[in-house]
């Protein structure tokens, strides 16, 4: 029986990356070659000061937001908890759950996020 060919993988190379500067101080880099529809994988940066929206409002959108810290402090909240973690750690909430987050610390806080929207989802 043949064997099914698999296709060669999508590389995608740190200085052609896809940046997306957005406001509050947060910046969005792609680690996939194109858009996967679905989800996003990306390295997140949130500079001194940084937040996903104002102290007080949450964010809410459908889907799972995966995160992993790779150096700095990060603030995590989800619904009424707040957190603070660190490198290392790792966070996973629904994000359909207001939910905000900020850097909790004096340099930039940057990650690896993953968010997974299924096919589907409400826009």
């Amino acid at each position: 029986m043949p064997q099914k060919l698999i296709s060669a993988p999508l590389v995608q190379l740190g200085e052609t990356r896809g940046t997306l500067k957005l406001e509050g101080g947060i910046t969005w880099e792609r680690l996939t070659p194109r858009d996967v529809p679905g989800a996003d994988f990306l390295k997140i940066t949130y500079d001194v000061g940084g937040a996903s929206c104002p102290e007080g409002r949450r964010q809410t959108h459908p889907g799972h937001e995966f995160g992993y810290v790779l150096s700095g402090r990060l603030g995590v909240t989800v619904g009424f908890d707040t957190t603070e973690i660190g490198p290392g750690d790792s966070v996973y909430f629904d994000s359909a759950t207001p939910h905000r987050l900020f850097n909790a610390g004096d340099e930039p806080a940057v990650g690896v996020w993953m968010v997974h929207a299924p096919f589907g989802s409400p826009e």
